[in-house]
């Protein structure tokens, strides 16, 4: 008993060292994931001692936890956590966080997070008076987004005056913003946290897109962005949605540019994210062109509704073209997509995409040249002389020759490639049919 009461005392003697420290000096190793919520025990904190000595690792008020989605919210320890260690020896604990962007998603269970820096600033007196007064509810989480992203001081409010007043005091100083009446009216605060998500088909071309929510009546709510360029396409985009105004509140989410409402839905208590699936493909597709101009590439649904541009408004030359495309984005699941060659409304290529293909492996460019040699018996007219590859696609057209005589042949060629360095292609002379007159085959 005496020994574990000295081990006990050993323990709490040693000098806490701030978590951000213990990291740059490689004393523990970490690990971060979210147990959910926006405001609570939301962190869930692993620790090792990769020394061979007893240490005290400290998580301070104010240590920032960094998110690995960006459409999820950081998060900000409000309370101060004490972790002792033995040599070698692992901890697990949970620490209370508030979420820090109010116009992102409240985070998950199994969040990732990666360790931040410390706040600085009116955001971290905010998390040490939080963490002293213990006012770990929802009234402190609006005072921390009121500071950290500016919103509006009206939504601090609460049953205890005296709390009220503490935690909307940083905010009053930080942006001098006088704490009225309203402020401290006791009545009882509840956050409604949403996470939801814009999507849809853009047709155009938009350049001062506007998304953000508003009431009925039509006024703003919260802004997500302003002024920004969308291509023709699918779109999405995730976000958070906390508001004090009860879960009833008939709120409206509109994407707009100017004036105009490109898209628009309800917002309601109990939205979800519309589920994506992400789609991988490769594809060769060798076409022809009649007259030289501008093509787009981009995938399309079984409806020739676009997706996705992969290449847009490209010049490509009169004759016979060849092109790898690959394309990876999350797109709604259920749907046919093909990826599509297109010159002034016309389709020059198609080929239709598996769904549940690997991500395709992207080569370096890789350069062949050569000498193909052969002995023509009779002279042919309209011939080509054209690279292709294991599969028969053309590689690159090198020679139009419209007539050829009889004799001892010799041609160079060089093209480049990604397909790999176990790809195999031939050099043949064709005629007008297509019948191989010559063939080599190359590495």
């Amino acid at each position: 008993m005496v020994v574990l009461s000295l081990f006990s005392f050993s323990l709490n003697a040693q000098q806490r060292i701030p978590l951000e420290k213990a990291l740059a000096q490689r004393l523990v190793k970490i690990m971060v994931k979210g147990n959910g919520g926006f405001q609570g025990q939301c962190i869930k904190l692993a620790l090792k001692n990769e020394t061979n000595g007893v240490i005290s690792v400290e998580v301070p008020p104010g240590q920032m936890f960094i998110s690995e989605d960006s459409s999820v919210q950081d998060l900000i320890t409000t309370a101060p956590v004490y972790v002792a260690l033995e040599p070698g020896g692992s901890k697990t604990t949970d620490i209370f966080t508030m979420c820090t962007q109010s116009y992102n998603m409240s985070p998950s269970s199994g969040e990732r997070f990666d360790i931040g820096t410390m706040a600085e600033g009116y955001l971290r007196e905010l998390a040490e008076k939080i963490a002293k007064g213990n006012y770990q509810n929802s009234t402190a989480q609006s005072a921390i987004w009121a500071v950290a992203n500016r919103d509006p001081i009206a939504d601090i409010y609460g049953t205890d005056t005296a709390m009220v007043r503490d935690v909307v005091s940083v905010v009053s100083e930080a942006w001098g913003i006088p704490v009225s009446q309203f402020n401290l009216q006791p009545r009882e605060h509840r956050i409604t946290s949403i996470n939801t998500s814009m999507e849809g088909l853009i047709r155009k071309h938009i350049y001062q897109a506007r998304l953000a929510v508003y009431d009925k009546e039509g006024n703003l709510v919260r802004q997500y962005f302003e002024g920004k360029h969308f291509e023709p396409g699918f779109m999405q985009y995730r976000i958070g949605v906390n508001h004090t105004m009860g879960d009833s509140a008939e709120l409206y989410l509109r994407l707009t540019d100017g004036t105009e409402v490109i898209m628009e839905r309800q917002v309601f208590a109990d939205d979800t994210i519309a589920p994506l699936k992400r789609i991988h493909a490769q594809a060769v597709m060798t076409f022809l062109v009649k007259e030289s101009g501008e093509a787009s590439v981009g995938v399309y649904d079984s409806e020739d509704q676009l997706y996705f541009y992969i290449v847009e408004n490209r010049t490509i030359r009169e004759g016979f073209n060849r092109g790898t495309y690959i394309a990876g984005k999350h797109l709604p699941p259920g749907k046919d997509y093909y990826i599509k060659v297109k010159m002034k409304g016309e389709t020059l290529a198609s080929e239709k995409i598996d769904p549940n293909s690997a991500e395709p492996q992207v080569y370096p460019l890789r350069e062949v040249s050569g000498i193909f040699s052969f002995r023509q018996e009779q002279a042919v007219d309209n011939v080509k002389l054209i690279i292709y590859d294991r599969e028969g696609r053309v590689k690159k057209m090198l020679f139009d020759i419209h007539h050829l005589n009889p004799g001892d042949k010799r041609y160079s060629y060089r093209f480049e490639h990604r397909d790999g360095p176990d790809a195999v292609f031939f050099v043949r002379l064709v005629d007008a049919e297509g019948k191989v007159l010559q063939e080599k085959e190359i590495r």
